[in-house]
């Protein structure tokens, strides 16, 4: 109960309570148009490390679309960098199970247990990762990284544990230390009141015949002296003719008011009028962001070498089938953000160049997550692939290695990349 209002006051309290509060729409349409304004909001949230309002806006998007793995794997994510690495575990374990294809969801999910120093799961993840996606250099990475921690931890607690047999006390040397310990103490305590305190004088004051005032016991010990004939603390510090020297003349003095300051702001061309202290200002380039990354990925096309299966070979992007999602960046106290994420769906088609052959096939791939938080140059995630027509079954292999794993894959990548540059310049 008291979680439950808890998180209501949260929710009241955020800048985004209106659509936190948002009743959830009954028509997909409604429905789609929601869990975008929320996963825009949360991705901000996450540039700018508002995380507690992130997680309060995923928690709603999950209520919107509860199937979602991508919406789990993102409230890991949350959870992760708040340190709450228990949570970030659950959440990506939810992940797997809502979509077990989902390759970020393990990494995410082994994330959480490296933190939690379950090395061996975290192991078995990653590995189910690379079954899935074996190109990924991210999981590649980690699972290389966990085996390290795996062997340091192992040693850690084996010198632990023998180092605990060898200094630990056996019951009666415990027993006797805490003995002896106990008899000094008490050794001590009576010496203590062996010491003779000084005979004090009955009278209230001492006087002091070249002082004119007179001090009370206590105030010698609170911190009293005489300068120039009067009381003062202990803490005042006269200053020698060469120190008042050195400082100069520190009397207070009288301001100018005539002066005027003609402090000038440049103006940012990115931020709007009322925003003169460039606190926050985001501007949306959808539109642009789609057409212009469409342009990049229809452009992609990979030829098989010469030293491959089938070296008069090569594979085009025929057709952006979907690219939904949102790009904008936002001027944070004068700093750019660069928001973006996006699904997209491409159609592939492979075909030989001799007249020979007329094999072909043709194909989709998904790719469910480009967006901010994937460094640049490690690549992205696949997710479904599906080859929908193909001539030749002995092509399925050749297909495998050059389409879906390497080859083709590799070169969406770098249009992946190219066009996250171009954001950067273009804006």
């Amino acid at each position: 109960m008291s979680s439950s209002i808890g998180s209501q006051h949260r929710i009241m309290s955020s800048m985004h309570n209106d659509v936190l509060e948002a009743p959830i729409p009954e028509s997909e349409e409604g429905k789609e148009s929601l869990l975008a304004e929320l996963k825009n909001r949360a991705k901000g949230a996450v540039l700018t490390n508002t995380l507690p309002d992130a997680l309060l806006l995923y928690e709603k998007a999950v209520k919107v679309k509860p199937n979602d793995a991508t919406l789990y794997c993102n409230q890991s994510l949350v959870h992760f960098n708040m340190g709450q690495f228990e949570m970030a575990k659950d959440a990506a374990e939810t992940a797997i199970i809502k979509d077990f294809n989902y390759v970020k969801a393990y990494w995410r999910a082994g994330q959480a247990l490296t933190k939690l120093d379950q090395y061996e799961k975290a192991h078995n993840l990653y590995e189910q990762a690379l079954k899935l996606d074996p190109n990924n250099k991210a999981v590649q990475k980690e699972l290389t990284k966990i085996q390290k921690l795996n062997v340091e931890f192992k040693q850690r607690k084996l010198l632990g544990e023998t180092t605990r047999n060898k200094t630990e006390p056996s019951g009666s040397d415990a027993f006797k230390k805490t003995a002896n310990t106990e008899t000094i103490r008490l050794s001590s305590v009576s010496d203590e009141k062996k010491i003779e305190k000084p005979d004090l004088d009955h009278d209230d004051t001492v006087s002091n015949n070249n002082e004119e005032h007179t001090f009370t016991k206590s105030e010698h010990v609170k911190g009293y002296k005489i300068v120039n004939g009067k009381k003062t603390t202990f803490f005042h510090n006269e200053l020698s003719e060469e120190a008042k020297h050195l400082i100069g003349d520190i009397a207070p003095k009288r301001l100018d008011t005539t002066v005027v300051s003609t402090i000038t702001t440049e103006k940012n061309e990115n931020t709007s009028v009322w925003n003169t202290a460039g606190t926050w200002e985001e501007r949306d380039v959808t539109s642009w962001a789609k057409k212009s990354l469409a342009q990049f990925l229809l452009k992609t096309s990979y030829t098989l070498d010469d030293t491959s299966p089938a070296p008069d070979a090569s594979v085009t992007i025929t057709r952006v089938t979907k690219c939904d999602g949102h790009a904008s960046f936002a001027t944070v106290r004068g700093k750019k953000r660069y928001i973006y994420e996006f699904l997209v769906m491409l159609e592939w088609k492979l075909t030989f160049a001799s007249s020979n052959n007329s094999d072909t096939a043709e194909g989709t791939m998904t790719f469910p997550d480009f967006d901010g938080t994937c460094p640049v140059g490690e690549g992205y995630d696949l997710g479904p692939y599906e080859v929908k027509s193909c001539t030749d079954s002995n092509l399925v292999p050749i297909l495998d290695r050059f389409v879906r794993n390497g080859g083709l894959r590799i070169c969406i990548h770098t249009a992946f990349d190219d066009w996250v540059q171009l954001f950067k310049e273009t804006y």
